[in-house]
């Protein structure tokens, strides 16, 4: 079993799929030993990402340096998360970016949808079939073994994505693992071990209820003159649905439950321009050049604003109003076959307007 006080491999040692979740700045321009961990350059470079959420990157980096230190129960798994709040705040994406950090890039993780174990007879699947069943003697599961146990440098993630959603019988085999960090197979010839594992899970409980609140009339008028919510608080109501929704006994095995909330106005304009920029990065590959005013950013924070949505409102907003006209410049001029191309994106009487032109790189 490897040691956690060894299992943080270099930051720096990443594979070329990682560069467009990679952001400039000193989390990542430094280079350290292999086994080394910088607690701030870590939530620097996880702020860098995933935006208005620091709350929830002090809980994942203190969940970090605890295992570094050698400070967690070696007999369970070096964390267990509960990551909650309203659907598109960063929740997925702040484990993906764990995984960047610590393993070979964002997609280098175990992700389970519990979607896909809402009914009893799929429960099979997480610890395989028992005796007698078709399936017992290959000890088939849904884990993938080498991503859930790691190595001695490289800890393992595992995602547990809206674990709400898992049939009662899924949620008790689940127990076994975050207690003791060891996931017995129903054939009771094999295991897995997640004691060298992160896990997190991720839950939308009180989602409802704060939208409900939130589409109140008074509510979008405070928006708009920057009252703030002024509402029963996000924790409240999450706790409240955590109680009335988990058994003592699941919510006891939890480290430490993290609580998301709504994304505001200013982080919905840092979001829009994270996202412009991560577009720039995509076409700069392909030889095009995006250039993009403030304005356009201003309009896309506006536009995609929307507290129930989160960031996939904004995402679907930069489709529309920027990659779209983008993409068709894009199909007319032909870039690849001839010179750079270089698109002006500018705000025109409150409608985006895009224009090709030759990109000149003197």
């Amino acid at each position: 079993m490897p040691y956690l006080t060894d299992m943080f491999h270099d930051q720096n040692r990443r594979g070329p799929e990682q560069s467009e979740n990679d952001t400039d700045g000193a989390a990542g321009s430094v280079k350290r030993p292999p086994g080394s961990f910088d607690p701030a350059a870590a939530a620097e470079k996880l702020r860098g990402r995933v935006l208005g959420q620091d709350t929830a990157v002090d809980a994942v980096v203190r969940a970090l340096t605890l295992a570094k230190a050698g400070a967690q129960d070696p007999d369970r798994p070096p964390a267990n998360l509960l990551l909650i709040g309203p659907t598109g705040v960063g929740k997925t994406e702040l484990v993906r970016q764990v995984a960047a950090l610590l393993r070979s890039g964002p997609d280098d993780l175990c992700r389970v949808d519990m979607n896909s174990l809402a009914q009893e007879h799929y429960a099979a699947s997480f610890s395989g079939a028992p005796p007698g069943y078709a399936g017992a003697k290959e000890a088939y599961s849904l884990f993938d073994r080498s991503t859930v146990e790691g190595d001695p440098y490289t800890p393992g993630i595992v995602l547990f994505d809206e674990v709400e959603k898992a049939h009662p019988t899924v949620l008790r085999a689940l127990l076994q693992v975050l207690d003791t960090g060891i996931l017995r197979l129903a054939n009771g010839q094999e295991k897995i071990s997640f004691r060298n594992c992160f896990v997190f899970l991720t839950s939308n409980l009180g989602s409802a209820e704060l939208a409900r609140r939130r589409a109140a009339p008074w509510r979008g008028a405070a928006d708009r003159l920057g009252l703030g919510i002024g509402a029963l608080p996000a924790e409240t109501v999450v706790g409240r649905a955590l109680r009335d929704f988990f058994d003592p006994e699941f919510l006891n095995r939890i480290d430490e439950t993290v609580v998301f909330g709504e994304i505001d106005r200013p982080t919905a304009r840092r979001i829009a321009a994270l996202e412009i920029e991560l577009l720039s990065r995509r076409l700069r590959r392909r030889g095009i050049h995006l250039d993009v005013t403030d304005d356009v950013v201003d309009l896309l924070g506006e536009k995609g604003f929307d507290p129930v949505y989160g960031a996939r409102g904004l995402r679907r907003a930069l489709r529309t109003l920027v990659a779209s006209p983008m993409a068709g410049e894009v199909l007319k001029h032909s870039p690849g076959q001839g010179s750079p191309l270089s698109i002006a994106v500018r705000v025109s009487g409150g409608v985006v307007t895009t224009r090709a032109a030759p990109h000149d790189e003197s």
